[in-house]
């Protein structure tokens, strides 16, 4: 995608209510602007967290009040889970015994508290545990169209868990047994990414993984399921970038992951 159509995506994008308007409007994916949307959320509520946690004690004195989770996580344009949270941890319960609380509603003894963290949960597309799973579950199909890739063309390979399982520290999600040629670079490994690489995406994965695979096992290839800026610099870094379109015989499967994350 090109830098001044992802900026005016960008800006436009605040809530799942603009996904599909914009969808049209710009001729994208709704998969792809929703992603877009949930790495918008996660960075802004990155740079919130502190000034919300500062004032937890007042948030859960409005909470005593009356005022429902749902309510303080609209009044600071926070996310309902970490709004849950945070008045659960001022309920004297322990970040551990929050994320158990979150997977067992029913154990939660306050009966106003269980029913508001319930609808907190329901309610909350990017921080809940339900987002997480799909989340999760979105990489593992990603991956899976390039294992069913591989597999096809009968091009031998390691897996992250199989070179785990062995010892061995940081992994690509695909090593091949030999490398094979895409657009004239001698490709080596392959990394699976369920998300948009926009700059902030690209520069923290470059320098966390994809630098130090280059380095460990040459030149491999990122794919980026959801597309990505078109201007990102990767020629001097050792790798291809890659998105959905690059497996075009695999329709059914991208459109699944495209779906998946979409309807809640």
């Amino acid at each position: 995608m090109d830098r001044q159509t992802y900026q005016k995506i960008y800006g436009s994008l605040h809530n799942f209510g603009d996904v599909f308007r914009l969808s049209e409007e710009y001729s994208k994916p709704a998969g792809m602007l929703a992603t877009i949307l949930n790495q918008k959320i996660v960075k802004m509520t990155r740079f919130k967290h502190r000034r919300i946690y500062f004032r937890e004690k007042e948030l859960f004195m409005r909470w005593k009040q009356g005022r429902s989770i749902l309510e303080l996580a609209e009044y600071t344009f926070f996310p309902p889970t970490l709004m849950a949270s945070l008045i659960l941890k001022n309920c004297d319960f322990s970040r551990k015994s929050i994320n158990w609380l979150f997977k067992h509603l029913d154990c939660i003894e306050n009966r106003r508290l269980r029913k508001e963290v319930r609808k907190a949960l329901d309610a909350d597309y990017f921080f809940s545990p339900r987002a997480h799973e799909m989340q999760c579950k979105k990489g593992e199909m990603g991956e899976e169209i390039i294992r069913k890739w591989l597999d096809d063309r009968e091009i031998p390979y390691c897996t992250e868990a199989e070179i785990r399982a062995k010892g061995d520290g940081k992994t690509p999600d695909f090593v091949l047994s030999t490398p094979i040629c895409i657009e004239d670079r001698m490709v080596s490994w392959i990394e699976s990414k369920a998300l948009f690489g926009d700059d902030f995406e690209h520069k923290h994965y470059s320098k966390k993984q994809f630098r130090e695979y280059a380095n460990i096992f040459g030149e491999g290839m990122v794919v980026y399921w959801y597309g990505f800026l078109e201007d990102l610099s990767s020629e001097d870094e050792g790798y291809l970038i890659k998105d959905y379109s690059f497996f075009e015989g695999y329709q059914e499967q991208t459109d699944e992951l495209f779906n998946y994350l979409v309807y809640w």
